[in-house]
C-alpha cells in the first residue's frame, strides 16, 4: 500500500515549510552555518539512511517504509510500505532512473536491535505509479544484538558493496561466512568474477561498520565502531584485505595475544583511529562551505556533533580530524546519517531513536555578501533571509517577478543595478516569497524569506 501526504501546488511555485523550531546557527572560521529542521518527528519515525536522489528529493529508510521528502513542496511520499522489517542502508543504481533499481537492507525485526537476520533486497522503481515494486531478496546475513551494519554503496564498476558486523565470538573468517565484512555482489545477487574468492567477501575483519563513502578517486572508505575507547576507525577498503578484528581493535592487540605476536599474522591497519563512535559518512567536495571542502564528514552516535577528516593528496591517509561540537550541536544528539546536495548544503538525521528529525545545514546568506555559485550561470539571490531588499544576479537580460505564497505576482519596486537587479521588499509583511526569473523562455523560481 502506498501512502502520500497531501501535495500542495500553486502557479509554478510550491513552498517548502519553515519549521516551528527556531533556526540554529554555527560559526565556522568564515562561514556561518544555518541549521533548519525540515522534517520533524511527526513525519519521520526511525530513519537510518538518507540520500539525495537524481529526482531532487531526499530518499529515506524509515522502519518498514521507504519515503521521499520534496524540499520544494514539503511533501513526504511513501514509495514502499513493507509488511515487516526495519530499513537500514539504501542505494539507488548509479544510472537511476534509467536503470530503475533500488537496493535496500531490512532487518527482519521491527527494530534492528531486536532481530538477528537482515535481508538485502532489490526493488524496481515504477515511474508510472511512483512506487517500488517486485522485491527480490538477493541475500541474507546474520547479526548479533544491535551490531547490524547494513550500509550499501555502488562502486565504480556498478557492483554493490554491503557492510556486515561481528561480535568477536563468531570466530575466524571462513568461506561463505558473512560476519564482519564488506560484501560485494552484482545487482542480481551473484558473485562478481573479480571478487577475491568464490563468495561475496571483499574485505573482512570488521567489527561494526556504520558508513561507506566514495572518494573522488573512486576509492571506498568506511567509518567503523571499535570495541575500546579511541579505537574507532576510518578504513580504506581494498580487495582481499583483512582489517584485523577480532584480533586487533584499531591498532591495539585485542583478543588473542598469540596471534597478535605472530610473525606470520598481518592485517591492514586503519588509516585513522579516533575517539567518538561514528555514523554514516560522505566526502564533501563543494566550495559552498570552504571549511568542509575535500573532507570526509561523519555523524556521531552517543555524542553530539560531527567530525571532519582531512586526507593527504593521494587520498590514502587521514592527516587530521576536527570535532565540531557545542553551540547548535548541543541540540543534535546521535547524528545518524548525512546526505549532500549538489549545491553543497546537506541534510542530517539527528536525535536518532529519541526524537528523530531531518535537519538542513547550509550557509547563512543573511549578510550582504554575494554567494559564489558552483555554476557560473546560476542565479544568485542575497541576502536570504532579507529585511528591506533582495539582490538578484543573473547572466544577461531577464524578467524578474516577485510572487507571494499563493503564486500571485506582487507589485514591488525592481531596479536594474549594473550586473544585478534589486527588489524592494521593505513594505511587505514577513513571510515566504519567491523570485521568478525568466530568461530565454525558461523560468526559474527561488524561495526567499522576508524577516
Amino acid at each position: 500500500m502506498r501512502k502520500r501526504y497531501t501535495r500542495i501546488t500553486t502557479l509554478a511555485v510550491a513552498w517548502a515549510s519553515i519549521s516551528a523550531h527556531a533556526q540554529l546557527t554555527y560559526q565556522l572560521d568564515s562561514t556561518l552555518l544555518a541549521i533548519d529542521v525540515v522534517v520533524d518527528s511527526d513525519r519521520v519515525n526511525m530513519p537510518w539512511e538518507i540520500l539525495w536522489g537524481p529526482d531532487d528529493r531526499l530518499w529515506m529508510t524509515d522502519g518498514p517504509l521507504i519515503t521521499r521528502w520534496d524540499p520544494v513542496t514539503d511533501v513526504v511520499d511513501t514509495v514502499l510500505q513493507r509488511a515487516y522489517g526495519n530499513g537500514l542502508g539504501m542505494a539507488l543504481h548509479p544510472d537511476f532512473p534509467a536503470v530503475p533499481e533500488v537496493m535496500v537492507v531490512f532487518d527482519t525485526a521491527d527494530y534492528y536491535g531486536n532481530g538477528h537476520l537482515c535481508e538485502v533486497s532489490r526493488f524496481t522503481y515504477d515511474a508510472i505509479n511512483d512506487t517500488l515494486i517486485d522485491e527480490l531478496i538477493l541475500l541474507t546475513y546474520y547479526h548479533a544484538g544491535e551490531h547490524a551494519a547494513g550500509r550499501l554503496l555502488f562502486d565504480t564498476t556498478g557492483h554493490v558493496l554491503l557492510t556486515t558486523a561481528d561480535y568477536y565470538f563468531n570466530g575466524p573468517d571462513t568461506l561463505f561466512s558473512t560476519y564482519g565484512k564488506t560484501l560485494r555482489f552484482a545487482t542480481d545477487g551473484s558473485v562478481p568474477a573479480d571478487n577475491p574468492r568464490a563468495d561475496h567477501t571483499w574485505t573482512w575483519g570488521h567489527r561494526n561498520p556504520q558508513g561507506l563513502a566514495m572518494l573522488p578517486n573512486g576509492a571506498i572508505v568506511n567509518s567503523e565502531h571499535g570495541q575500546m575507547p579511541f579505537e574507532n576507525e576510518i578504513n580504506l577498503l581494498q580487495r582481499d584485505e583483512d582489517h584485523g578484528y577480532p584480533y586487533y581493535d584499531g591498532n591495539t592487540c585485542f583478543i588473542n595475544p598469540d596471534t597478535c605476536a605472530s610473525p606470520t599474522y598481518t592485517f591492514t591497519h586503519p588509516i585513522h583511529t579516533f575517539g567518538h563512535p561514528p555514523a554514516g559518512c560522505e566526502y564533501y567536495t563543494s566550495n559552498a562551505i570552504p571549511e568542509f571542502q575535500n573532507k570526509l564528514i561523519t555523524g556521531i552516535l552517543w555524542h553530539k556533533g560531527i567530525i571532519l577528516f582531512d586526507f593527504n593528496a593521494s587520498l590514502d591517509s587521514v592527516t587530521s580530524e576536527e570535532y565540531l561540537q557545542g553551540g547548535a550541536f548541543d541540540d543534535m544528539w546521535r547524528n545518524r546519517d548525512i546526505a549532500i546536495r549538489p549545491d553543497g548544503s546537506f541534510y542530517l538525521i539527528t536525535n536518532d531513536r529519541m526524537d528523530a528529525r531531518i535537519r538542513w545545514v547550509h550557509p547563512d546568506f543573511s549578510t550582504e555578501a554575494e554567494p559564489t555559485p558552483a555554476d557560473p550561470g546560476a542565479i544568485r539571490i542575497w541576502p536570504n533571509p532579507a529585511t528591506d531588499r533582495v539582490n538578484v544576479a543573473v547572466d544577461g537580460d531577464a524578467a524578474i517577478d516577485l510572487l507571494d505564497a499563493q503564486g500571485r505576482t506582487l507589485v514591488a519596486p525592481i531596479q536594474r543595478m549594473g550586473d544585478h537587479y534589486m527588489i524592494g521588499i521593505g513594505a511587505l509583511p514577513a513571510g515566504l516569497y519567491a523570485v521568478l526569473v525568466t530568461r530565454q523562455q525558461r523560468s526559474t523560481v527561488q524561495r526567499v524569506v522576508k524577516r
